[in-house]
């Protein structure tokens, strides 16, 4: 049969070993709950990514104002940098290059 100590035989726990048990069963318990949050965040973004619909009347009037003839330079260079085209590229044809003055 096992035999009962008197509590004045068992060693008592220190306070930090205490504290380290707490810390450990605190790290076993919020690392899980920590990746599951960013798996549903991550989750979240793409499915608000994926279902964005792409800004279609932006562009149909960006086309517009280029297409016009009576567009100010401001809107035209609004237009370009709304539809993504880049103006300050220099356009060289074949070996005929730019003259620079």
């Amino acid at each position: 049969m096992t035999e009962f100590v008197e509590e004045d035989e068992l060693p008592s726990a220190s306070p930090t070993h205490r504290w380290q048990s707490h810390v450990r069963a605190t790290a076993l318990i919020v690392a899980p709950v920590i990746s599951i949050g960013c798996a549903a965040l991550a989750g979240y973004f793409s499915y608000a990514v994926i279902n964005t619909k792409p800004p279609t009347d932006m562009s149909k009037l960006a086309i517009s104002i280029l297409k016009s003839g009576d567009a100010s330079p401001e809107m035209q260079a609004w237009a370009t940098d709304a539809l993504g085209i880049q103006t300050d590229i220099p356009m060289v044809l074949g070996s005929i290059k730019p003259v620079r003055e």
